[in-house]
């Protein structure tokens, strides 16, 4: 599953229980209400019946409120997909239930009608809302229908309750098309940031990095190197840097031209960048050098990496250069504590003079 979608899944179960806990408070709230309404009722209506109005006003619909809880709370958490469609279904036979149970006694009753409507907008689905508003109007007009002794209040609180839903539902209209117009919006401008986030990477890759080869170039050599040596300064760690020059480059160019020139850096860059690890740093430094810092353990953890590298240019036949081979002259020194950025690289690059006074085709260390 990609991270989106992943991302709209969990954002879609967070509201499912929160919806859950809502449902669970308007029936703490319900039942607390009528408790509170059977102590003022025994109080003051020498009529009631306390038996028949536990029994069927508040042991049987909270019993069947508590049933259709349980089942929604194990279709969460089994089947986390279908609690969606679950919690609007749920949520109109809750209210037909409250609506039967409740409507004896109190005149507001058809208003729970709505509430289905309610947690369909939550989900910003047209779907739902015109599901909950057909079952909600066939329900009225069911209850109505099996109503005895049917009255014009009666009539005229259908109509009412009617009217409320139509107007909830043309709300809930409105507010949906104004959510997926929002969802669109903020869509547009995610993919603008995206577009100049990739933007920005791209201007930074040209600023940073070398064309030719596809190492760092100058720039963002010293720019590492000087992050470097000040966290070394905070948390002291080994440091390494070593200077690379290919050896009789001018011969090369003179000889097959500067497009087998150009092939020949390439041949190098691509061996540095298979031979060094990832915490290494590898970089054209200008023309025919290149510059690498390790953080190896040590000088001589460094100095196998580096001459295996070397070794392995030495064994690469160009093709454009009639299969001949170029070389490389190394020189390398191990960075110390608060050394200069200038006197580190200077260390380095007179190890590379005495390789290639002395042969070339060879690592120093200095």
């Amino acid at each position: 599953m990609s991270t989106p979608h992943l991302h709209s899944l969990l954002i879609t179960l967070n509201w499912n229980r929160l919806i859950l806990n809502i449902l669970w408070i308007v029936s703490i709230v319900v039942l607390a209400s009528q408790l509170l309404i059977y102590e003022v009722i025994t109080l003051i209506v020498p009529t009631f019946t306390p038996m028949s109005y536990l029994s069927e006003e508040l042991f049987i619909p909270h019993t069947v409120f508590l049933f259709i809880m349980m089942v929604l709370e194990l279709c969460h958490r089994l089947n986390p997909r279908r609690s969606e469609e679950a919690l609007i279904y749920a949520s109109l036979a809750l209210s037909f239930m409250y609506f039967y149970f409740l409507n004896d006694h109190f005149a507001v009753a058809p208003i729970v009608m709505m509430f289905p409507l309610l947690i369909s907008i939550i989900y910003f689905k047209k779907k739902y809302l015109f599901i909950c508003l057909a079952l909600s109007f066939i329900g009225l007009f069911i209850t109505h229908c099996y109503t005895e002794n049917r009255s014009s209040s009666d009539i005229v609180e259908l109509l009412i309750t009617s009217c409320f839903m139509i107007i909830a539902t043309f709300t809930g209209l409105a507010v949906i098309r104004r959510g997926s117009e929002l969802v669109a919006q903020l869509d547009m401008v995610q993919q603008s940031e995206q577009e100049l986030r990739i933007q920005t990477m791209l201007m930074e890759r040209v600023v940073k990095i070398d064309p030719l080869t596809g190492l760092h170039n100058h720039k963002s050599f010293h720019e590492q190197f000087e992050k470097l040596l000040a966290d070394q300064k905070l948390h002291p760690f080994p440091l390494q840097i070593a200077i690379l020059d290919i050896d009789n480059f001018k011969m090369v160019n003179d000889t097959f031209g500067h497009w087998a020139g150009d092939i020949a850096l390439k041949h190098a860059a691509a061996c540095i960048a298979d031979h060094i690890s990832r915490k290494s740093f590898a970089a054209r430094y200008g023309g025919e050098e290149f510059v690498i810092l390790l953080r190896e353990d040590d000088i001589q953890a460094a100095w196998l990496i580096i001459e295996k590298l070397r070794k392995a240019i030495a064994c690469i036949p160009i093709p454009e250069m009639n299969r001949r081979h170029v070389t490389l002259s190394i020189g390398m020194h191990a960075v110390e504590v608060g050394e200069t950025k200038e006197y580190a690289f200077q260390q380095a690059d007179q190890a590379l003079y005495v390789s290639k006074s002395e042969g070339k085709n060879r690592t120093t260390m200095q």
